[in-house]
């Protein structure tokens, strides 16, 4: 009977010393290592609130992490309307990440204020804060459910759903997130958006992600197709990974003005 107890006192014990945090859990998900370069063509599909393609688009994407922090850049190929559109974002330490934008219109190349990071994205239903993951630490993280079940696709996910409200750089579009965090990945599955009278305003759904191999044969999770809704105006963003290479060295031109401006 002793050792039955000790047993069950050991176990309780474990449980509690290895427990996650939901701070820990959004930390995970936001820092699960990316492929030092990596080189891939989007589709971006605008809809209405019906479901119809307004606009199609496709998008070259790059990304660079080789001092550790994260550097990407998007060039829009088309349509023409947009064709040339370059935006250069560059993660940095300790302070807000910085953001550029080439306007071939005006054939300037400006940076994007942290006041504008809530805007949409190029006209999507994607703001300029969605296009980066926020770091854990700028928020308040708290269970709704730590055994919560998720259904996509017809498949049932163990999921922790998490509540997440900004207590820091709050220049944002919404008042708060709950995260469905997938257990086995640590990726959010879906991320339900509210405003400050709990209103749900926006969802942001992965719809496929599978694990992949790079160049140099690392594996990594890719999120290959994601829904954006807008339930204020039911306008939604449809992305979807075409193509992609992991861990091919890229050039360090892509990263600078000097290619925003040229692309060259």
């Amino acid at each position: 009977m002793k050792k039955t107890m000790a047993l069950v006192l050991a176990a309780v014990i474990s449980g509690t010393v290895f427990a996650q945090t939901p701070a820990e859990i959004v930390d995970k998900s936001v820092t699960i290592t990316p492929p030092d370069y990596s080189e891939t063509i989007l589709t971006m599909d605008l809809l209405d609130r019906n479901g119809k393609v307004t606009e199609h688009r496709q998008i070259n994407q790059y990304g660079d992490r080789k001092s550790g922090l994260v550097r990407t850049v998007f060039d829009i190929r088309s349509p023409a309307s947009v064709k040339d559109t370059r935006i250069l974002q560059a993660e940095n330490a300790n302070k807000s990440d910085d953001k550029w934008i080439y306007l071939p219109s005006l054939k300037t190349t400006r940076r994007i204020a942290n006041t504008e990071k809530k805007k949409s994205f190029v006209g999507s239903e994607f703001t300029y804060n969605d296009m980066t993951l926020r770091e854990a630490e700028k928020d308040e993280h708290t269970f709704i459910n730590e055994n919560g079940s998720y259904t996509t696709n017809g498949r049932a996910y163990s999921v922790w759903i998490i509540k997440s409200v900004p207590v820091k750089d709050k220049n944002l579009e919404y008042a708060y997130r709950i995260q469905y965090i997938d257990k086995e990945s640590n990726i959010p599955l879906l991320m339900e958006f509210y405003n400050k009278k709990d209103e749900k305003i926006k969802e942001a759904i992965l719809e496929k992600f599978s694990k992949v191999k790079g160049s140099t044969g690392r594996e990594y999770w890719l999120r290959q197709s994601q829904l954006v809704k807008n339930l204020e105006t039911g306008k939604q963003t449809r992305v979807i990974v075409e193509k992609y290479t992991f861990d091919k060295p890229i050039s360090d031109r892509y990263f600078t003005q000097n290619w925003l401006n040229t692309g060259k």
